[in-house]
């Protein structure tokens, strides 16, 4: 038996209905425990959005059209209780249910968006917050390119996509139970290459929102239970930390050329840090991607020596840690390969996790003018060198 036929779906069950059953599961859930966890700073939020579909490729102006969107959100505010809280400032963490009907589009469907989030504050007096939003987890288009029935939606190749929010927004303590929140976004889908094509959705949005707190916010702020500094930090080494790892990426490209293919990349950053937050430095990456050897066979280029296809890069390198975990971005230019179309320039996002005190798994997402090539998964290694002396400061 088919667990979904999605075809019925589609025409028996509505996308509000949904983004209603989703949301309200974990509702249900939280009501069961809720002297516990509201204890622990949860509350509730609704949003509504409206915007527009922002046509980054001259082919995407097909469906251009403004329409709202919907949003609710389980999220908590930090207090604390682990140090790298205290270290941003006291940040919101959640979780959001991001829903659109996109336009009405009938190439495109409806768009969910299913993402945890952190809320970093910029500036915060007494009820007033104003601070930026990142958000990053599963979306769902309920259509896609389909070369016979669906051939004018040449943005997405696949109903599950990485769905991507950034949103800058101010919030005003009403009074002890409501939140209200004024904001500008941008919602973006795409599926890193993984399906052809991959142009991707942007949907840049403002919005408004309204957020319940069921129990009184809890302020027992973590400082006191730590020193203003670490131990010994008055004496701490500076040093210089190398990452080097290396990641495999998959690219379906059966709509274009007729098969897939599998990216090897390899990278090494250099981080100088900062600060207790951030990380600067430089990178080198080297990356063998066989797509290329088709994109230069269209064009009428003859391969003799596919090692002529390895694209070399140099980089500036940032990194953000929230305990083990960072995120890093560089931007780039490649220093050499046959295939050039893509131009001089590439980004990568990457998130990062320690699984000991020296190795990490990494994430990454190899990116063209917000164009994305191609999603990478591996492992690295970490070593510091360190030198001199010098108290680091927050």
């Amino acid at each position: 038996m088919r667990l979904l036929d999605y075809n019925s779906c589609k025409k028996n069950i509505s996308p509000t209905l949904l983004l209603g059953l989703l949301c309200i599961v974990p509702l249900f859930s939280l009501s069961q425990n809720k002297h516990k966890l509201f204890a622990s700073n949860l509350f509730i939020e609704g949003k509504v959005h409206y915007g527009f579909l922002y046509a980054h490729h001259l082919e995407l102006e097909l469906f251009n059209a403004h329409f709202p969107a919907f949003e609710v959100s389980i999220q908590k505010q930090t207090y604390g209780k682990h140090k790298w809280e205290r270290t941003f400032a006291y940040p919101i963490i959640g979780f959001t249910c991001w829903y659109s009907g996109l336009g009405n589009s009938p190439y495109l469907g409806q768009a969910l968006g299913l993402m945890p989030f952190i809320n970093f504050p910029l500036y915060r007096y007494k009820n007033f917050f104003f601070g930026f939003r990142f958000a990053i987890g599963v979306g769902i288009l309920t259509k896609k390119f389909d070369r016979l029935d669906n051939y004018k939606n040449i943005a997405i190749g696949s109903h599950l996509n990485a769905a991507i929010n950034l949103m800058f927004e101010s919030r005003y303590r009403i009074n002890t139970w409501l939140t209200a929140s004024v904001g500008i976004s941008l919602q973006h889908f795409s599926n890193g290459s993984l399906k052809m094509p991959n142009n991707g959705l942007n949907t840049p949005m403002i919005n408004v929102g309204l957020a319940y707190w069921p129990k009184r916010k809890n302020k027992e702020i973590g400082d006191r239970f730590y020193p203003p500094t670490e131990p010994y930090s008055a004496v701490i080494q500076r040093y210089i930390e190398f990452n080097i790892g290396g990641a495999v990426g998959y690219k379906n490209m059966e709509a274009v050329f007729g098969q897939n293919f599998i990216v090897l990349h390899i990278y090494e950053n250099t981080f100088y840090q900062i600060s207790k937050k951030s990380k600067v430095g430089l990178g080198l990456d080297l990356s063998y991607d066989p797509s290329h050897l088709k994109i230069l066979e269209v064009q009428g280029d003859t391969i003799m020596n596919h090692l002529s296809i390895l694209r070399p890069g140099i980089n500036g390198a940032y990194q953000l840690i929230l305990g083990k975990l960072g995120f890093i971005f560089n931007l780039g230019y490649y220093l050499g390969g046959a295939q050039k179309s893509n131009g001089p320039l590439y980004e990568k996002i990457s998130v990062q996790y320690g699984i000991s005190e020296n190795f990490f798994i990494n994430l990454m997402l190899k990116v063209h003018f917000g164009r994305a090539d191609y999603l990478g998964i591996g492992l690295g290694y970490k070593f510091q060198i360190p030198f001199g002396k010098k108290t680091l400061k927050g």
